[in-house]
């Protein structure tokens, strides 16, 4: 993510970031809002600065998550943790917060890796490894199909879902005309993707869809739903809705993808992750019922 912007203090800018945001306000004619970072690093409005240290602003962030982290299961160097939506697995270089980094400070070790990785605003169970014994066993497991990943995810309603069957058309690692990276189904270099789904329930505007990947694709269940043309609601890149008009005249903003994964299950370990209520609000803004949940 490129800064909004990016500064290198001055003489007479002020001795503190905000003394200095607020000099930028004025003598640019901007609004200075977002996250600051001091030569790389984040820091609040009372930090103090010297001159020629490098100032980036970059863009709030977009809807906060719902909590941190829950440990579900732990074994061995291996642990199954719940990821609210909003929290991204590996830190990034503007040094937000992580799945690893909230393990590596709950666990009090340096040694954590995301064995299986969740976009930003998708939630539910991730998998990491605590040490090079426990990523090896993991991978073994990865290379003989070993690990069972089950999700659940809001789509709109389409006559040409049947109730189960399987997606697999082929993806490749791509950008957009924006710049932002994407699966792009069938181009060239294209990897096989396969993704078992079953359809929970349905109302007339959308579907609850189980959907199992058997590859490991970036991207790959969003996309696939993309190409069958049912992208999944909340998914800016691949054209989902953003937002749900209801019958009383409500409009309600979806602020993150319908994707929610629900267990994950090694031959020595299992976790399941509890649907969260946002998930739960936009179903039922859909018109369906909690009822769909308990059969999934």
């Amino acid at each position: 993510m490129r800064p909004a912007l990016a500064v290198v203090v001055a003489r007479g800018d002020g001795d503190t970031v905000g003394e200095v945001l607020r000099t930028i306000e004025r003598e640019a004619n901007i609004t200075a809002e977002g996250r600051a970072f001091l030569n790389g690093r984040g820091v609040g409005l009372d930090e103090p600065v010297e001159p020629g240290d490098t100032l980036e602003l970059y863009a709030p962030r977009g809807p906060e998550r719902a909590g941190a982290i829950a440990i579900l299961a732990q074994r061995d160097g291996i642990v199954m943790l719940d990821k609210p939506a909003g929290l991204p697995c590996e830190t990034t270089r503007q040094g937000e917060d992580s799945v690893v980094s909230e393990l590596m400070k709950r666990m009090r070790s340096g040694r954590v890796h995301a064995a299986t990785r969740l976009d930003v605003q998708v939630s539910g169970v991730v998998l990491c490894t605590l040490g090079s014994d426990a990523a090896r066993r993991v991978q073994t497991w990865r290379d003989a199909g070993q690990i069972e990943r089950t999700y659940l995810a809001i789509a709109p309603r389409a006559a040409h879902l049947g109730a189960s069957g399987t997606w697999d058309a082929p993806l490749a690692r791509g950008n957009d005309r924006a710049g932002r990276h994407r699966a792009l189904p069938f181009a060239r270099d294209a990897k096989p993707a396969r993704t078992r789904f079953r359809v929970h329930a349905a109302t007339p505007l959308a579907v609850l869809v189980e959907l199992s990947p058997d590859t490991g694709r970036m991207h790959q269940l969003r996309a696939h739903a993309a190409y069958e043309r049912i992208p999944l609601f909340g998914d800016r890149l691949y054209g989902g809705a953003t937002s749900v008009p209801c019958a009383d005249g409500r409009v309600i903003p979806i602020a993150r993808v319908a994707l929610h994964c629900a267990e994950v299950a090694l031959p020595s370990l299992a976790a399941t992750s509890s649907v969260p209520e946002d998930f739960r609000v936009l179903w039922r803004a859909l018109g369906g019922d909690d009822e769909a949940f308990s059969s999934s």
